[in-house]
């Protein structure tokens, strides 16, 4: 099961890196956004094979419990190699735990490659209530977990064979290249930006989709943006500042369409981002954005409260919600844990 994002050092192809081993691959899998990632967000384009390699190709995402199982059948050892991002909501975790299913009920080998989690060790927001178990949140774990792929694999399966990796290997220019996961996340600074604003997929509001900077403008047709700006400023958020902005998707929300909002710009050390996205999502609310509770449970894993869409507790809630997931840590996840831990604060 491979994505684009899953290469080498030298930036060979999974897939490719294996076949120059003569390791002698039947056929590729892949999650959300497709095996060759040119799906956008609730997309996983089918394609008969995979043009680099020529393998058989396969989308297992959102595929029901029998068809994944057939699928899953037709091999005896299937290698896991994706990039994930280390929030629940992202859903490569979601499908690895449906494969672990259905490789357990056809008896065939599974091996996750590790990869680093790009957000680090820290944990913050939510946990999962049972209830509120979704597509977009299947395992009880703080929002961000913390964990690489290969320690959720063991979450879920303790026995799972997991090829560990270096934790602690830094993307960048001199370092590991940053390959996108998936379309809306060219950049590092676009997975930082969607821990806190991608709760904003539950409004009206765009989140910069469709974009050059996804997950990083937030707006709608109609609003004010330099009000917006302002509100959001006052809160005083750490590491981040709002500025006035204008922008026109082209697709995805409010496609073709001039929305006026705001830019959230990183202006200090990271911080908690999930303050940020319910700060977003009251201010957008106080000006007549339509919000969806149903939506916004499922993100976050909890019930809906009024008080959630109270900018002034955002940050109260973000508090309250990090001080729960390091305790909730360092209780259940070290069972799961490769790699030493020395501080889960974000």
């Amino acid at each position: 099961m491979n994505h684009p994002a899953g290469v080498t050092r030298d930036l060979v192809p999974a897939a490719v890196a294996l076949l120059q081993k003569g390791i002698r691959l039947e056929r590729l899998f892949g999650p959300e956004h497709g095996v060759d990632g040119s799906g956008q967000a609730g997309e996983a384009p089918e394609m008969a094979a995979d043009p680099l390699t020529g393998l058989p190709a396969h989308s297992l995402y959102e595929k029901k419990p029998d068809e994944l199982a057939a699928l899953i059948a037709q091999v005896d050892t299937l290698l896991v190699d994706l990039q994930d991002v280390g929030l629940r909501y992202y859903t490569f975790v979601s499908t690895l735990v449906q494969v672990l299913g259905a490789a357990r009920q056809k008896g065939v080998r599974v091996v996750v490659l590790d990869r680093p989690n790009p957000l680090g060790f820290a944990v913050s927001g939510p946990i999962l209530q049972p209830a509120y178990r979704s597509f977009v949140g299947m395992l009880e774990l703080p929002l961000r977990h913390g964990l690489t792929l290969g320690e959720c694999a063991r979450y879920v399966d303790p026995g799972v064979e997991v090829i560990p990796c270096d934790p602690q290997a830094a993307f960048g220019p001199e370092a590991l290249p940053w390959v996108p996961p998936s379309p809306n996340l060219p950049s590092l600074e676009s997975v930082w930006l969607y821990t806190g604003v991608a709760l904003v997929e539950a409004s009206a509001a765009s989140e910069g989709r469709g974009t050059a900077l996804p997950f990083g403008l937030v707006g709608a047709p109609g609003l004010d943006a330099a009000r917006l700006a302002r509100r959001l400023n006052a809160l005083g958020l750490p590491g981040v500042r709002f500025r006035p902005t204008f922008f026109t998707p082209y697709f995805s929300k409010h496609q073709g369409q001039r929305c006026a909002g705001v830019q959230v710009h990183r202006v200090g050390p990271p911080a908690d981002l999930l303050a940020v996205g319910l700060a977003l999502l009251g201010a957008l609310a106080e000006q007549g954005v339509a919000i969806n509770p149903g939506w916004l449970q499922k993100l976050l894993g909890i019930p809906f409260t009024p008080d959630l869409l109270e900018p002034e507790q955002a940050q109260a809630h973000s508090g309250r919600w990090a001080a729960e997931a390091r305790a909730y840590a360092q209780a259940q996840l070290q069972t799961c844990w490769l790699y030493p831990r020395h501080n889960l604060a974000v």
